[in-house]
């Protein structure tokens, strides 16, 4: 289980604190999971993989910017 792949898991802007936990409300410099089974000898139980990104059906359009009937 990575803290990577969970929903809760996020970055911080501080450098001292980089790493953080919503389900938890931590900040810390180690990986959550680290933290939670250090304290509480358990895995995290509050692991949820994160949703993945839903790729476009058709691809993008790409305009020339060149073309006079844009103008």
């Amino acid at each position: 289980m990575s803290c990577m792949k969970c929903k809760h898991y996020f970055s911080t802007f501080d450098p001292a604190k980089p790493r953080g936990c919503k389900l938890y409300a931590m900040k810390t410099v180690q990986f959550p999971e680290v933290i939670v089974k250090r304290e509480s000898g358990k895995e995290c139980l509050g692991f949820e993989p994160r949703k993945k990104v839903v790729e476009r059906e058709k691809p993008r359009q790409i305009r020339d910017f060149n073309d006079p009937s844009l103008w």
